[in-house]
């Protein structure tokens, strides 16, 4: 007689795979947050539509207010089947950063986000909208200049000259160059892990995290195209990405939709790390 599988492992087998939102407050610091005011919504759209084409079911939005230290167990329930999706450049180092940017993402201080951000410091020693400085295994990726690419600085705000995304590369401070190149650039990340182990006494999650972000608003829109339309592999794939999104043209001014980021005459891409 065929012995019965145990009732965990029938459950593994028959659960949706299921992905959930996360996202910051898009508010200023004198205001009262709001559940609908979150960041990054059409950069959302662009990787939760590749994720639905790969079998993954929308679960719902997971709000991380400001300064909000709520404990894990308030969040829903998660599984190992589910994907955390966060579409937005994580604030791991925003309010003590060397060179304050102009612009901060107020981190959460939750649970929840603890978990997260001992996977991301795993890449990332500096993230900020001005400055960025990769981690030893983050560097260990790279196919090449390293020293290059190992450190950065960005423009905080459009100019005249250059209209393009407003956090292109100002320096490159490993190798003490300005960019060379004819065009302006920016940098663009994805960070997947399996699951979120635990940190000091806050326990440990089955879930999995996908991180997919450029360094400010417009970056993180066209990255999570790309990913979307160009390398929908990399979205079920665990390891860290980082590419270079190099501008040909000035973004349009009031575009309709995101279409022109896939275009060749706007936007080159180059994959900087091994995938």
């Amino acid at each position: 007689m065929k012995r019965s599988q145990p009732l965990a492992h029938l459950y593994a087998q028959t659960a949706k795979r299921r992905f959930f939102r996360l996202t910051y407050s898009n508010t200023g610091p004198e205001d009262e947050p709001k559940l609908f005011q979150g960041r990054d919504g059409i950069a959302f759209g662009e990787v939760g539509a590749g994720l639905a084409a790969q079998g993954y079911e929308y679960g719902t939005t997971i709000h991380f207010y400001p300064d909000d230290e709520r404990r894990l167990a308030e969040y829903p329930p998660l599984r190992d089947t589910d994907l955390l999706v966060l579409p937005t450049r994580p604030p791991l180092t925003d309010r003590e950063a060397f060179l304050p940017p102009k612009k901060i993402i107020r981190n959460s201080k939750n649970d929840l986000e603890k978990l997260i951000f001992k996977q991301l410091f795993k890449y990332f020693v500096i993230c900020t909208r001005k400055q960025l400085k990769l981690t030893p295994d983050a560097q260990a990726c790279l196919v090449q200049d390293i020293k290059k690419w190992q450190s950065l600085e960005f423009f905080e705000v459009s100019r005249p000259g250059h209209p393009y995304a407003e956090a292109h590369i100002q320096k490159h401070v490993g190798s003490a160059q300005k960019p060379q190149g004819e065009y302006p650039s920016t940098v663009a990340f994805l960070v997947h892990v399996n699951s979120l182990p635990g940190v000091d006494e806050t326990p440990g999650l089955p879930c999995g995290l996908l991180a997919c972000f450029g360094m400010d608003g417009y970056s993180t829109l066209i990255w999570n195209r790309i990913v979307r339309l160009r390398y929908p592999q990399l979205l079920t794939k665990p390891g860290f990405v980082m590419a270079e999104l190099i501008f040909k043209k000035p973004i349009p001014r009031r575009p309709l939709t995101p279409e022109f980021a896939t275009d060749p005459a706007y936007l080159e891409v180059k994959l900087l790390t091994q995938t």
